[in-house]
């Protein structure tokens, strides 16, 4: 029982960090933007050393310039600049690799292509982090509210399986994904992140309940699968966290991996409800 009051402290108190950070990616454009960029820059470094483990290589620093740089290109500069900046980055990784590759005279090139697939991959799990700042252009707005209404859900989604779980829990999820995660905090995650966001889409996002419950719940789903999938890297990495910088929570990426599967069925969701509100309003 200690054990458990002390796992519930330190997640109490990780959530002291998160919280003001939270806070500021709702501040549009200057916390929105450079916080997604830090959180890109963090997440890859904990990436990298997950995919590395599977793939044999993975670099940080390349997978975080292949998801900022291009987003620094899309605020100073459009969409298009951003394209070609994000093609540059990528043909300068791989040109690095192949001149690497093309040096060896003796062994093996394998590391070389290790390499370059890992920072791929990883920047790939890792590019749904780039559609936070996108919200705002759902309606040419900030996009605060919405970034507010995901984080509700995602965040009352694990709240609620974390509390339920641990107090009810009999009945293993993925007992060789994720052995702690059960059947009834699943349940009681995607009911409490159902109720919670549907509420807050009403409220934030003046949408009606007919998208509010069914989006809630959709995303609350991706969010959980978002959660497995780390899970399932990290038990082939054989590494139990991906850091330990947030007491209680692990690293970034165990934080925001809910956020990685969440975050597109979010958007698509926020840009089928604008969809509709134009077919509306033009009828």
């Amino acid at each position: 029982m200690s054990r458990k009051r002390n796992s519930f402290a330190e997640r109490a108190i990780g959530s002291l960090f998160i919280l003001p950070f939270a806070a500021g990616l709702l501040i549009w454009p200057y916390g929105t933007l450079p916080l997604t960029a830090l959180l890109i820059v963090l997440a890859a470094r904990e990436g990298a050393q997950i995919v590395g483990a599977i793939s044999g290589g993975a670099s940080a620093g390349w997978s975080a310039a292949l998801l900022v740089l291009p987003l620094a290109a899309l605020v100073a500069v459009g969409p298009i600049e951003a394209v070609a900046c994000w093609g540059l980055t990528l043909l300068a990784l791989i040109a690095l690799q192949l001149f690497r590759a093309l040096r060896v005279k003796r062994g093996s090139v394998a590391p070389y292509a290790r390499s370059l697939f890992g920072t791929v991959a990883t920047a790939v799990w890792l590019s749904p982090l780039l559609l936070l700042p996108l919200f705002g252009y759902a309606r040419g707005e900030t996009p605060a509210p919405w970034i507010a209404w995901l984080l509700a859900v995602v965040w009352s989604a694990d709240t609620g399986a974390y509390l339920i779980g641990r107090r009810f829990g009999r009945r293993k999820l993925a007992p060789l994904i994720s052995p702690r995660k059960s059947v009834e905090g699943l349940v009681a995650g995607l009911f409490t992140a159902t109720l919670l966001g549907a509420a807050a889409a009403v409220i934030w996002l003046d949408a009606p309940l007919i998208w509010a419950i069914p989006t809630s719940f959709l995303v609350a789903a991706a969010a959980e699968a978002g959660d497995l999938i780390e899970s399932l890297f990290k038990r082939a990495a054989g590494i139990k966290n991906s850091a330990t910088l947030i007491p209680g929570h692990g690293g970034v990426l165990d934080r925001i991996d809910s956020l990685l599967l969440a975050a597109p069925v979010a958007l698509l969701a926020a840009i089928l409800l604008e969809a509709a509100r134009i077919l509306i309003a033009g009828n």
